[in-house]
């Protein structure tokens, strides 16, 4: 894919700062060894905490600098909105997810009708791009995986007049498939279930046609425990609930944690309205003056893709979380802090011991586009501006999938999903500082068969 003998020797210096930085990392020195020697797809996937994303952002910005951007997509709109990515829906222009890829032809073939028709700078992106990265694949049910494939061999055989690319998965375009493969799935879809149901055993990804009948790829697990590095004990159980070997021990171990005492940490919980209600109860209990932010747009911002609430509701000293990142104002994403004060167009909010006065800030939704001399050229669909401030109280276990926190409680009650317990729990760096409202049963740790099959077929 990149093949860094015949870079300049700037650009091979900075990639061997890369591999310096992961010397005590054999498995993402292989990745980064394939990445450079190798044309085939790629599964890179690890357990909660092994630094897959560092690791994908680190190679994103290597590209970039030396002029060789890959195509990077997010399955899910608040992710996308990080520079230089988008959304697999928004590229591909798959607004509608319960399509079946087949269907898709019969919107090809009608010139009146342009849905799921790339724009020829969208086909040329994919063609001159040398790989693309499609992270957190597990939020992408398998139809979406096969739209995907079609589309990008039918565009790209299309614009080069060569109909044999077509039959090639992904048009024989590398692809970095991104995924931990305990990673909570897809909310459940029950108009896909009746739609899909005698076409794909799963929503699950790899049980798209794509993965289960064509596509070659090399898998590379990365093991090397970056989050809980200093509580060995801890990871021990977290592998132990991966294996399906948690013994009475382990959870007796967990349920210590069970304390009736209050104190003033994350709460995760299993539903939003859960999260909801504790947030406004807390906001509530403060006794300062309530200030409503209201949010601005231009064009049809779509409601998933919104970091921030269109009503942000403040008092001063309430607890908030940093949505976005701005390291010259040493703000950093999820990280948590106080009001000190509200006012119309700006709100100090206290970090490390000062004072920062927080602007609304504008999110946009860009279609990334790289042209034959690989210049990039970006055209904003959306935009959505609002203070990147969120009540910090209570989330919910599947916004936190992508958090570590140092303090937490979580709330179990009312799993409705595998691996949703498991999940909460990861996020800690240390038992020690994890706290539970309610006790943890094995019934808690149940585990989806069709993940088991994966990984006794391609991971063992």
């Amino acid at each position: 894919m990149l093949n860094i003998d015949n870079l300049s020797p700037d650009a091979k210096s900075r990639y061997k700062k890369i591999l310096k930085k992961r010397k005590d990392n054999p498995d993402a020195l292989s990745f980064l060894k394939q990445l450079d020697t190798t044309d085939n797809c790629i599964f890179l996937t690890g357990k909660a905490g092994t630094g897959k994303s560092t690791l994908i952002k680190d190679i994103i910005e290597f590209c970039t600098d030396i002029s060789k951007p890959p195509l990077a997509l997010w399955s899910t709109g608040i992710s996308a909105l990080n520079i230089w990515w988008q959304t697999v829906h928004s590229f591909f222009a798959l607004w509608i997810e319960n399509v079946y890829f087949k269907d898709i032809q019969h919107y090809l073939n009608n010139k009146k009708n342009r849905q799921y028709k790339l724009k020829k700078k969208k086909v040329k992106t994919l063609m001159n791009v040398p790989f693309v990265i499609i992270d957190e694949i597990s939020m992408l049910n398998s139809s979406t995986i096969d739209c995907i494939n079609f589309l990008m061999s039918y565009n790209i055989a299309k614009q080069s007049k060569d109909p044999s690319l077509a039959k090639k998965s992904f048009w024989g375009k590398p692809v970095i498939f991104v995924w931990d493969v305990f990673q909570l799935p897809p909310v459940s879809n029950p108009a896909w279930k009746q739609k899909f149901a005698d076409k794909y055993e799963s929503e699950r990804f790899f049980d798209s046609l794509t993965f289960k009948n064509k596509l070659d790829y090399d898998i590379i697990e990365l093991k090397k425990n970056y989050r809980q590095e200093h509580d060995e004990f801890f990871w021990a159980i977290l592998d132990a609930i991966r294996n399906e070997d948690i013994s009475d021990f382990h959870l007796s171990i967990i349920n210590k944690q069970l304390w009736d005492v209050d104190w003033d940490a994350i709460l995760l919980s299993t539903h939003r309205n859960k999260v909801d209600t504790v947030n406004n109860k807390k906001l509530f209990e403060l006794e300062w003056e309530e200030y409503l932010y209201h949010w601005e747009t231009q064009w049809k911002f779509p409601e998933g893709m919104k970091k921030a609430d269109d009503i942000l509701r403040l008092k001063k000293w309430a607890k908030v979380m940093m949505i976005t990142n701005d390291m010259s104002a040493r703000r950093i994403n999820w990280s948590m802090w106080f009001i000190k004060g509200l006012w119309e167009d700006f709100i100090d909010v206290e970090i490390w011991n000062d004072i920062v006065s927080v602007l609304p800030e504008v999110r946009y939704n860009k279609e990334v586009t790289i042209t034959d001399k690989w210049i990039v050229q970006e055209d904003i669909l959306w935009t959505y501006s609002q203070f990147p401030l969120k009540l910090a109280y209570s989330i919910t276990i599947h916004k936190s999938q992508w958090m570590t926190f140092d303090t937490c409680t979580l709330d179990l009650y009312g799993t409705f999903t595998w691996w949703q317990a498991y999940t909460a729990l990861s996020r800690s760096r240390t038992l020690a500082w994890i706290k539970l409202l309610t006790k943890i049963e094995r019934r808690h740790l149940f585990f989806h068969p069709a993940i088991k099959k994966f990984i006794q077929e391609h991971m063992t």
